[in-house]
């Protein structure tokens, strides 16, 4: 009987160590990220009159400071890389939550794919791991299935492999952010693009439903919180796609604003500006970036 108090005594202890040791580590995780723009909206850091929400297209193609600058709205860039309508809605979700709500949120759009099955931008579950020391961000990844339940007591439940390093993830060129989020690309890629002028038919049957009721409950909660939503089509290297807008436009309400790209202008089938076919460099993002503070400066 004592050898099995002791054994279990030892278990428990061991058990205690253990655990402490584990909020060591969840603790620092943070620390290792250039990108904490997540733990800054969490811990309620935030007070701006715009925000940016969307994928690369958004950290990469708007420059926030410069829209700061030339609206003089205090602006923030809350888009990443690869990430879904879905993940967008979390964002705006979260930032209503633990800050003060911004007059006016710009909704960079994927043109086909904003909507779509199976395409590669996703909800990025990777860039909520480092900041599971908040109970709010486990406690969403529990929801999504990507945590167990029992991370809600325990933090060895919270830990993941990456959390035990002690190295800084290492920083591209075109992963640094401006002092406002932004992301610019600073440079062109080293390949020759083909600018594309073929007219797609739009495939509704390719529509994800969950992404069609994301972006209504974004606009709901634009509309809740007295938001001025504007959404954005950027420019591709390519034919616009008139066919995804006739059918963004039968979702987007009415009281929204839309701003398009100025298709016209012969600089956006200038390959220069381009770092690749979705994406501009800092040069073309700075011409973007005017267009969408001069449609700000004249509806205000």
């Amino acid at each position: 009987m004592k050898r099995f108090l002791f054994t279990l005594l030892s278990f428990f202890i061991i058990f205690f160590l253990l655990e402490k040791a584990s909020w060591y580590f969840i603790n620092k995780a943070p620390e290792k990220e250039h990108d904490r723009r997540l733990e800054k909206i969490v811990a309620g850091s935030f007070n701006k009159d715009l925000i940016i929400i969307g994928s690369s297209r958004g950290v990469n193609n708007i420059l926030a400071c410069q829209l700061e600058d030339e609206t003089g709205l205090s602006s923030y860039n809350l888009s990443y890389k690869g990430v879904d309508i879905l993940f967008q809605l979390f964002i705006l979700e979260t930032y209503l939550k633990f800050n003060p709500s911004p007059k006016k949120v710009l909704l960079l759009l994927d043109h086909k794919h904003t909507f779509a099955k199976g395409n590669p931008l996703f909800f990025r579950d990777d860039l909520l791991f480092p900041f599971s020391k908040y109970n709010y961000i486990n406690n969403k990844l529990i929801a999504r299935g990507k945590r167990n339940y029992g991370s809600k007591i325990f933090g060895l439940l919270r830990l993941n492999r990456k959390d035990f390093s002690t190295k800084k993830k290492k920083v591209l060129p075109n992963e640094v952010l401006t002092d406002c989020g932004s992301m610019p690309n600073p440079i062109k890629r080293p390949i020759t693009l083909e600018y594309q002028d073929e007219k797609l038919i739009y495939q509704v049957n390719n529509e994800n439903p969950k992404k069609i009721e994301a972006f209504k409950a974004i606009q709901k909660l634009c509309q809740t919180n007295n938001i001025k939503l504007i959404t954005v089509f950027p420019p591709n290297y390519k034919a616009f796609d008139f066919g995804f807008m006739k059918r963004f436009n039968q979702l987007n309400n009415s009281e929204n604003s839309v701003i398009i790209y100025d298709t016209l202008n012969p600089i956006y089938i200038n390959e220069s500006i381009y770092f690749d076919e979705s994406h501009l460099i800092r040069d073309g993002a700075k011409i973007f970036t005017s267009e969408i503070s001069e449609f700000i400066n004249s509806n205000k």
